[in-house]
């Protein structure tokens, strides 16, 4: 870590896997050390309710799977009909 003079607010929520979070502060947003807390709070709220604004969802590996297979099967089918090996009945 570059610099010694870090200003660092230790929050320790109220949560099951989480011990302490370390945030450190911008020299420049120093004005005021309450809203500083307030927003720190926040963060970390919408950290471990998995909705933070850089926390992109991602879908679920079964899902994708069961499209994979999906749209291989419908794609298989619509050459084998394609091709005259299969009728429409």
């Amino acid at each position: 870590m570059r610099g010694v003079n870090k200003l660092v607010i230790e929050v320790r929520p109220e949560d099951e896997y989480y011990e302490k979070a370390l945030l450190f502060i911008r020299p420049d947003k120093l004005n005021d050390v309450h809203l500083l807390s307030v927003d720190a709070e926040r963060l970390l709220t919408e950290i471990n309710s998995g909705h933070s604004t850089k926390n992109h969802h991602r879908p679920d590996p079964i899902f994708l799977l069961l499209a994979g297979i999906s749209a291989g099967s419908a794609i298989s089918w619509l050459i084998m009909l394609a091709l005259g090996l299969i009728s429409p009945q």
